[in-house]
């Protein structure tokens, strides 16, 4: 093929006979480097060392493995022994976690530069930036991962807006709390202590998935809305009110789910 017909199969979007498409290897960026992934998420450790600027590791990691020197530099720093197969044969793996505990603790240029950045994360996650969770989010190759992290912040937002309104109309001490166990019985049938330890999550709402989160949203919006269109008042009225909303949610939802069926 001439260097004018291939142009001409480019534009046109036509690929070429002899074309060979190729699957490009899963990598993680790393300052300017990218780091080749293993299937299950794992670094290649020579690669990792070397960007870490750690030579003689990165060395017996691409070549001599199964020699002492490797074993030794495992133990120095309690590194998992995970082999997975980058094109060449088993070769060593590092996880994420063990790469950033290995940048946290070198003394290398290379580790050095990481860990300002480490810093300056840990900074802006504390401050909490926005815009950190939104680099954080491209780099999920999921859409349903980001839809969730949607409806977190929006149930999120949803409770708040609650418990303003609640405090408005006369709501303190207790109530706040018991609302939320109301929406959380309501949508999830448990409540939240139970749920952490059953999903194995620090907080209630990293546990949840996507329905469970807008419909906790929708309820504790939906009862924000009846508190500011009302006259009720004091924790007992605002409890109540909460308690029907939540009714009508939840038959709402099986009906709908009904109808589907």
């Amino acid at each position: 093929m001439t260097t004018a017909s291939a142009s001409a199969a480019f534009a046109n979007n036509t690929p070429s006979t002899n074309t060979v498409l190729k699957t490009v290897a899963p990598t993680l960026p790393i300052g300017s480097a990218r780091l080749p992934l293993a299937e299950d998420g794992r670094l290649h450790a020579a690669s990792a060392l070397s960007a870490l600027g750690l030579g003689e590791a990165a060395e017996w990691a691409a070549q001599d493995w199964e020699s002492p020197h490797w074993a030794a530099f495992e133990r120095a720093h309690s590194l998992t022994r995970h082999l997975a197969d980058f094109g060449a044969g088993p070769e060593p793996t590092l996880s994420v976690a063990e790469f950033v505990a290995l940048a946290a603790r070198s003394d290398t240029t290379q580790a050095r530069r990481l860990q300002r950045k480490m810093a300056d994360t840990f900074a802006r996650a504390l401050m909490g930036d926005i815009r950190l969770a939104a680099e954080v989010a491209e780099r999920s190759s999921e859409p349903l991962a980001r839809s969730w992290l949607y409806a977190r912040l929006e149930s999120q937002d949803a409770r708040r807006t609650l418990m303003s309104a609640a405090a408005k109309h006369g709501g303190h001490g207790p109530i706040f709390g018991q609302l939320g166990s109301v929406s959380n019985r309501s949508v999830l049938g448990k409540d939240s202590a139970t749920l952490r330890r059953e999903r194995n999550v620090k907080h209630t709402r990293d546990g949840l998935n996507t329905d469970e989160l807008r419909r906790l949203s929708y309820l504790d919006a939906a009862t924000a809305a009846a508190l500011e269109g009302g006259r009720v008042q004091g924790n007992d009225a605002i409890l109540e009110l909460h308690r029907k909303v939540a009714e009508r949610e939840r038959a709402t939802w099986a009906g709908g789910l009904d109808r589907a069926g």
